[in-house]
């Protein structure tokens, strides 16, 4: 009788195991044809239910290289367009717009960018499903967003996943919203050109701040930073967001984070904090 059970609950787990899979296409909006898919940063345990659903629903796959390769188990035998790099750059200016290299390099990036929209349009009009897949959280510094613009038409659906933001100040086990003096928190990245929100200007309001590296230089933000917050504000390094077995976190001040973290080579994947809800306790020490 215990056999029969066992082979029963089996039976059912793998029933279960199978059910998002075999009913993930039937769950998708009937209208849309096009998802922009958040996978989340680091690991691929990190993508959502939803994501996961959405990419086995899928006909077609859109994504980078290395997205290919850590969602292989999700993504299986469906066909794959492979993108490059920079696919999104100055997207809605022509090259006679800018100037000198950029502007010969646009051209060559702007005839790609084309012919992928064509490819895009071909495949939802034939009833194909295109997913997307961009890491961390679409909506926040995403390269593909540009694509909710460009096939408005097709009413396009975004599945949202995990920031690396989340994911840093999970690392460091703090709440960028909760400290003392203040209740906010600020998102941003590299200074560019047009700007008027630059990085030194945002650092004399005093909140707390999550910087997007992004291959911009680490002096460039310390010393930005540096013109807004004073020399005891309290400075994390977050590495590797998201990944278990790489992610590693380096705490110090403004003015002696430079000593700490001298000799450690950052990768493209950091992410810069600062703010006194790296040191902050809500608990008061009962000796005060």
């Amino acid at each position: 009788m215990k056999k029969t059970v066992h082979r029963w609950a089996s039976c059912l787990l793998i029933i279960a195991a199978c059910l998002p899979a075999g009913c993930a296409k039937k769950e998708l909006p009937a209208d849309t044809r096009l998802f922009l898919v958040g996978v989340g940063p680091g690991d691929y345990d990190l993508a959502s239910v939803r994501a996961v659903n959405v990419i086995k629903a899928a006909d077609v796959i859109v994504c980078f290289e290395r997205s290919k390769e850590k969602y292989g188990d999700f993504i299986g035998g469906k066909e794959v367009i492979a993108v490059p790099h920079g696919f999104w750059h100055h997207y809605g200016k022509k090259p006679s717009d800018l100037k000198g290299e950029v502007a010969k390099k646009e051209e060559r990036i702007s005839q790609k960018r084309d012919d992928f929209i064509k490819q895009v349009r071909d495949l939802t009009a034939r009833g194909k499903i295109v997913a997307v897949l961009d890491s961390g959280d679409p909506m926040i510094y995403g390269p593909w967003a540009w694509i909710l613009e460009e096939f408005e038409d097709l009413n396009p659906a975004v599945v949202p996943g995990i920031s690396c933001f989340n994911a840093a100040h999970a690392a460091i086990g703090k709440s960028p919203t909760i400290t003392g003096p203040t209740k906010s928190v600020i998102l941003t990245a590299n200074d560019w050109p047009g700007k008027k929100d630059t990085i030194d200007k945002l650092a004399k309001h005093g909140a707390s701040m999550a910087l997007f590296t992004m291959r911009a230089e680490y002096d460039f933000f310390i010393s930005k930073l540096k013109a807004g917050y004073p020399p005891n504000t309290p400075v994390a390094i977050v590495i590797h967001a998201g990944y278990k077995d790489k992610e590693k976190v380096i705490t110090a001040t403004l003015d002696t984070i430079d000593n700490k973290i001298k000799g450690t080579e950052l990768p493209f994947e950091y992410m810069i904090y600062i703010g006194d809800f790296i040191t902050y306790r809500q608990k008061r020490d009962k000796s005060l």
